[in-house]
């Protein structure tokens, strides 16, 4: 028979549990919520301490009921649904069957201290179920048996790890009247137009060329603009709004916006991204050389042609800083010394001081990496200091005034099959072809298009294809990984337009 000691000590080991679990939650929503969670803590701490003094004072039903639904809140909100089912079960449970089959996508894990306040969370809440069943308990007198209580924990057990293998399994579902919405999402403006526009005239070259589909294509061309604050509303409208069924793209900046919304649509999103953490194997997907392949290839060439010293001029950008790093990375390895750096912003205009100081530092090379209107900028104040020795990875591809850059060598895209830029430079007379854009745009589109042929869910083919044939190359990709990578090779400014000089070496 329980007395009124157990009732008291229970209901303080019932409060105790509360308390430490509104603390794993306040630190678990401050990473979503900011300074926010702080409000949220209080609530979940102030409160059951209230209604816990009223009933203590006064025995009331009401306080005693109000006492149990904030329990129960914290058990069913915070425990099992973000803690266990969100949490413990996306951890655990998610990796597991992302291990053997790719059925299931690979869990996006966050930092250490979000994913281990979810957990707690959910630890946190078993105690308040248990501390508050043994409070009601000693004020009521009820008891289950043991066999029961294991029973039924048993049985709830089972049920919640059913519901969430079959919630996470991707499974293939024919498109709705026979239509495939791709969605095409770049930017084709501002310092993006010559990559966007190229981007998108691929896409469409792509989908013109499908013969005998089993289902109709149909593009969502997207401008997202050049700023991705500004872009974040565009891309989570159209994916929701015209439920897309896929999404390709490209621009870094772009695709870690675009991320998060093709994996809250669980819809796959092939990116032509340079930052690796884009392609997450699960729902996002990279496809272009990366920024190592880039900079192993350059070093080669630079050895080749004798180059001990370079002086590196390049702007502060993302996917130009992947590549310079990649390259100096790959330049210590093989002895070759970095006489001068210096980063700029967008907006530089004057890089002639810097050039004088770079020049003092007596380079065989100097690497020269920018967008535009800074890469013509810097480009014309080379030429004017008598500055020829220049090289790059990418960027003189995307000079407005080639002639600037005549003689550059740089590294960029393979492409293997040298009509495909003819077909597009016949098919699109005023448009500029990116090669580092538009084979992969090209093979991007045809990817999604295989996976729907087949009659696959398009993630999961995604996540399972090793080797793809690809325009500029062939397209490999490691379990479990959401990087395809392809080599890349040397090209040349020649007579004014970038010239290939044999693949990679």
């Amino acid at each position: 028979m329980s007395t009124r000691n157990d009732l008291h000590d229970y209901a303080r080991l019932s409060l105790a549990s509360v308390l430490l679990t509104a603390v794993a939650i306040t630190v678990n929503h401050f990473y979503v919520l900011g300074s926010g969670a702080l409000g949220l803590g209080a609530v979940l701490a102030v409160l059951p301490t209230v209604f816990l003094l009223w009933f203590k004072n006064t025995r009331s039903k009401a306080a005693f009921g109000s006492y149990m639904a904030m329990s129960l809140w914290i058990i069913l909100g915070f425990g099992i649904i973000k803690g266990l089912w969100k949490t413990t079960f996306r951890l655990f449970l998610g990796s597991y069957l992302a291990s053997v089959s790719t059925s299931f996508p690979k869990p996006v894990v966050g930092t250490a201290g979000f994913e281990l306040s979810g957990v707690l969370a959910f630890i946190g809440s078993m105690f308040v179920l248990y501390f508050g069943y043994r409070f009601a308990q000693s004020k009521y007198g009820f008891k289950l048996g043991h066999a029961a209580l294991a029973t039924g924990s048993a049985v709830a057990a089972l049920a919640l790890v059913s519901a969430y293998v079959a919630v996470d399994r991707d499974r293939w579902n024919p498109p709705a009247d026979g239509v495939v919405k791709i969605g095409v999402i770049v930017p084709t403006d501002g310092p993006y137009a010559v990559l966007g526009n190229s981007f998108v005239k691929a896409v469409q070259m792509a989908r013109d060329d499908l013969k005998d589909t089993k289902y109709q294509y149909e593009l969502v061309i997207v401008n997202s603009g050049p700023d991705p604050a500004k872009a974040r509303d565009v891309i989570q409208r159209v994916i929701t709004e015209r439920k897309l069924d896929a999404v390709v793209g490209g621009i870094s900046l772009i695709g870690q916006v675009t991320k998060p919304y093709a994996t809250e649509a669980r819809i796959p999103h092939l990116c032509v991204c340079t930052v690796a953490s884009i392609g997450d194997g699960a729902y996002s997907f990279t496809n272009i050389p990366s920024p190592e392949a880039e900079g192993a290839e350059w070093v080669r060439e630079a050895q080749r042609r004798g180059i001990k010293r370079l002086a590196i001029l390049a702007q502060d950008y993302p996917s130009i800083n992947n590549h310079v790093k990649a390259m100096k990375t790959e330049a210590e390895r093989a002895g070759l010394v970095v006489s001068y750096e210096r980063r700029f912003a967008a907006s530089a205009t004057d890089f002639r001081p810097t050039i004088t100081e770079a020049q003092a530092s007596s380079p065989d090379v100097f690497y020269v990496e920018a967008l535009n209107p800074a890469l013509d900028l810097l480009g014309a104040q080379l030429v004017e200091a008598g500055v020829r020795n220049v090289s790059s990875v990418v960027a003189p591809s995307l000079s407005e005034r080639t002639d600037l850059f005549e003689g550059v060598w740089y590294t960029d895209s393979n492409l293997r099959r040298l009509e495909f830029r003819k077909r597009f430079e016949d098919k699109y007379p005023g448009t500029r072809f990116a090669t580092h854009m538009m084979p992969y745009a090209y093979d991007s589109l045809n990817m999604v298009v295989q996976a729907f042929e087949r009659g696959q869910n398009p993630a999961v083919y995604l996540r399972g294809l090793s080797s793809y044939e690809g325009t500029a190359d062939t397209l490999t990709k490691r379990p479990g990984s959401g990087n395809f990578s392809s080599a890349p090779a040397v090209w040349v400014i020649k007579d004014g337009k970038p010239t290939l000089l044999g693949g990679r070496s």
